[in-house]
């Protein structure tokens, strides 16, 4: 029998420091320092623009090697910087760009088998100034880039066929053959619902975030619109992000392969606020408010059949749907205990943190959401003046630009 369940609701663990929170009037200058501090871990111009610059080469050197037209090797970026959720570390480690090339022509259509595909677009990669030799993965091929801040990770996709519908896209995958894949349709279910505002938001000086521009060029342009303080979903799967990746640093190697993945934090979040904005939209008064929220809600969308777990892809329903947690039932729920595990941690800290009066924030708090990058920050805003600087300021600052390029956060294969 099937048995579909969804989650239970959870306990609301974080009220309590709501109610802290307002009672002592300091709600606004914690959002104030969360967004800034974010806003000091992007990359620097000069590593972003080495970047795009790789990036723009890439589809014309894969359509000379493949010997096809230009036109038919259409590049798109596709995870945290489509949806601009990215973050940035401390440039000791390399960040990653994940990029899509979708390729059409006649001897891409009808595909049975993946594997010779996938092996000569591996081969195509070979010969790319400053890459390095390609590395295979289940879905895409990795590009070290020796001696530059960043890899790619770059996955091969043709028109959907037979086998598979619904989805635009298919791209290979070791055990199913085939599977099937919509980064930009699911880019633009996220954008949509982080572009959603409640009602106290109304009175707020508002920043129109642009839908993503679907322009078919051959070499589609990497995001760069702004994205404002007052950008609650964004800015809380950063948040999310950047705990993760702190929780996970010094932990086995094995837990860490094993941490959540991006796109399900991203998926999780984005139901969950999207529910509280549709059905209690005049409900809250404050950013936090909304944030701690939707962290306690994540786990009630996770759905259960017959004890597997399931976090299905909303931009892909049906027979061709995706379970973004689909490794969680093979792993001896390895994968399902260390979200839990991550996430009861995530609340923890959060009640640790906002349980100090905000004058009184200790370092070691602020490390356990943002890690040593974190940390790094928010010393060196104590010591410059200027709006960046002035992390005790109790009015939120203009929208500026939120980080461009991704680093390196574990997940394998994902859309975020």
């Amino acid at each position: 029998m099937d048995l579909t369940t969804q989650s239970p609701q959870p306990r609301r663990r974080l009220r309590p420091v709501l109610e802290s929170l307002a009672a002592r009037n300091e709600n606004q200058q914690w959002e104030d320092f969360i967004a800034r501090m974010l806003l000091k871990l992007e990359l620097s111009p000069e590593k972003r623009a080495a970047a795009v610059k790789r990036y723009e080469e890439l589809g014309r050197h894969v359509a000379r090697n493949m010997g096809i037209g230009e036109t038919d090797a259409h590049v798109v970026v596709q995870g945290s910087m489509r949806t601009q959720t990215t973050i940035a570390g401390d440039g000791r480690e390399k960040f990653d760009l994940d990029i899509v090339v979708k390729l059409c022509g006649a001897e891409f259509e009808g595909l049975r088998h993946s594997e010779d595909f996938f092996q000569n677009f591996g081969a195509a990669l070979h010969g790319i100034e400053g890459a390095g030799p390609p590395k295979p993965k289940n879905r895409c091929w990795r590009l070290q880039y020796p001696g530059e801040p960043f890899y790619f990770d770059v996955t091969p996709a043709v028109p959907l066929s037979e086998e598979i519908t619904g989805a635009d896209l298919r791209v290979r995958d070791e055990k199913k053959v085939w599977s099937p894949s919509n980064p930009e349709e699911f880019a633009d279910w996220f954008c949509t619902i982080a572009n959603k505002r409640f009602t106290f938001q109304d009175r707020m000086v508002k920043s129109a975030i642009a839908v993503l521009d679907e322009a078919r060029t051959t070499v589609d342009p990497l995001p760069q619109t702004k994205v404002p303080l007052d950008d609650i979903l964004r800015r809380l799967v950063q948040l999310m992000k950047l705990h993760r990746d702190g929780y996970y640093k010094n932990l086995p190697e094995v837990r860490g392969d094993a941490r959540p993945i991006s796109v399900i934090l991203v998926t999780l979040a984005a139901h969950a606020y999207n529910e509280m904005v549709l059905k209690e939209r005049g409900n809250y008064s404050s950013a936090i408010e909304v944030a701690l929220e939707v962290i306690d809600r994540m786990p009630k969308f996770i759905r259960r059949v017959n004890e597997l777990a399931f976090v299905d892809n909303p931009a892909l329903p049906g027979n061709a749907g995706e379970n973004f947690a689909d490794r969680w039932n093979t792993d001896g729920g390895l994968r399902a205990r260390e979200f839990r595990t991550w996430h009861t941690q995530l609340v923890e800290d959060l009640e640790a943190l906002f349980s100090e009066e905000y004058s009184k924030r200790s370092e070691g708090r602020v490390r356990a959401i943002f890690g040593e990058p974190g940390v790094k920050a928010w010393k060196d805003s104590q010591h410059k003046p200027g709006i960046l600087g002035g992390l005790l300021a109790t009015a939120p600052s203009q929208p500026r630009t939120q980080p461009q390029a991704p680093r390196s956060t574990g997940s394998r294969d994902t859309l975020a």
